[in-house]
């Protein structure tokens, strides 16, 4: 295929794109803003703060539409190039219908890589101030966070009374905790808490076989257990760590790590983190499946059967992937295995559909 050709199809595709993530994205922002307003408390609503936490969620809108969107823009450009007899002048010069799809498949590529490694991680930050916004403010009694796969705790319990806790290791699965440091600042003394282990119930944290350092009259003492009431709950905890679709792409091992450490791995995640880093190269199989059905496609095709045929391809798509995904959680399938599954499936498709094109 001559280079004139190649641009042609990569720039109109381009545009394609570009034009359904505008349209598409229109119409997902308008239900997205009715949402919004249904979460904000009423003494903060205005439409200023709405428009904010909409162009928020913009980013996200962006990712999950993706695949809808190359559905859709394929369809189109198809319908476009056979209404214009430019398909069927293509073939007549010797281009198969796969050396058409070879330029549109390749925007389609690097669309999905800009959509991994530029919308993704703003998407992560936006969904974190998103959260921030529209939750309930808890940062003046307790923060959780994660360094180098240890658990960081801040909890106050007063004006003058904090707790900062370092926990090395912790299976949030029981909640029991191992190799516990505290530290405890008061009006009164700063206290310095070593514990064996240690178990989290409810608003309670159980520490085992404990040294308590009284810092400001340098003795210590030791005590079999103590109970040290907290700010959160179990489902606190876990929640502040377990979020794992707001993880930019860069940092999917580095908390698939920490998961394993707390025990809150499962292949669901693997699956997922797998399938967003290979989203750009499903895009382009989503894309091949639907050119097989769109070369068949006559002149002047009815703009809603084109659109209905497109909808349906990837209501379909997804479907198996969220079969696929709950198969992988019920029966322990190995995840690399199962997305070797959902990318095989539209590829044989796509590729059985060309092949009936191509020998007609």
């Amino acid at each position: 295929m001559n280079n004139k050709i190649f641009n042609y199809l990569f720039l109109m595709k381009i545009k394609y794109i570009f034009l359904n993530i505008l349209f598409i994205g229109i119409f997902v922002e308008i239900i997205n803003l009715l949402e919004i307003a249904k979460i904000i408390e009423k003494d903060n609503l205005n439409v200023f703060l709405i428009f904010y936490l909409s162009l928020l969620k913009l980013p996200s809108i962006i990712i999950e539409i993706i695949p809808f969107v190359i559905v859709i823009s394929t369809a189109f450009i198809y319908r476009y190039l056979i209404n214009n007899n430019e398909l069927i002048s293509m073939r007549n010069i010797g281009h198969s219908i796969i050396d058409v799809y070879k330029p549109i498949g390749l925007a389609i590529l690097m669309v999905g890589i800009l959509v991994l490694t530029i919308i993704n991680p703003i998407s992560a930050k936006f969904e974190e101030i998103f959260n921030d916004k529209t939750s309930k403010d808890f940062s003046n009694m307790y923060s959780i966070n994660i360094k180098n796969n240890e658990l960081w705790i801040k909890n106050i319990k007063g004006e003058n009374e904090k707790y900062f806790i370092h926990i090395s290791n912790i299976d949030l699965e029981n909640m029991n905790a191992e190799n516990i440091k505290i530290i405890l600042i008061n009006d009164i003394n700063n206290l310095f808490y070593s514990a064996k282990n240690g178990k989290f119930d409810g608003k309670n944290f159980i520490l085992n076989d404990v040294i308590i350092f009284d810092v400001k009259n340098d003795n210590y003492k030791k005590n079999k257990s103590i109970i040290l009431e907290m700010n959160f709950n179990n489902q606190d905890l876990t929640g502040s760590i377990l979020n794992y679709k707001f993880i930019p792409f860069y940092q999917y091992q580095e908390h698939l790590n920490s998961l394993k450490k707390f025990n809150l791995y499962s292949s669901e995640i693997s699956l997922y983190y797998l399938s967003e880093i290979l989203k750009p190269f499903f895009l382009v199989a989503i894309g091949f499946v639907v050119m097989g059905f769109s070369g068949k496609f006559k002149r002047n095709e009815n703009f809603f059967k084109v659109l209905f045929i497109s909808i349906l391809i990837g209501f379909l798509i997804f479907l198996l992937k969220e079969i696929i995904t709950s198969i992988t959680i019920s029966y322990s399938i190995p995840f690399i295995l199962s997305y070797i599954i959902i990318f095989s499936l539209p590829i044989l498709i796509g590729l059985y559909q060309t092949i009936n094109i191509e020998t007609k």
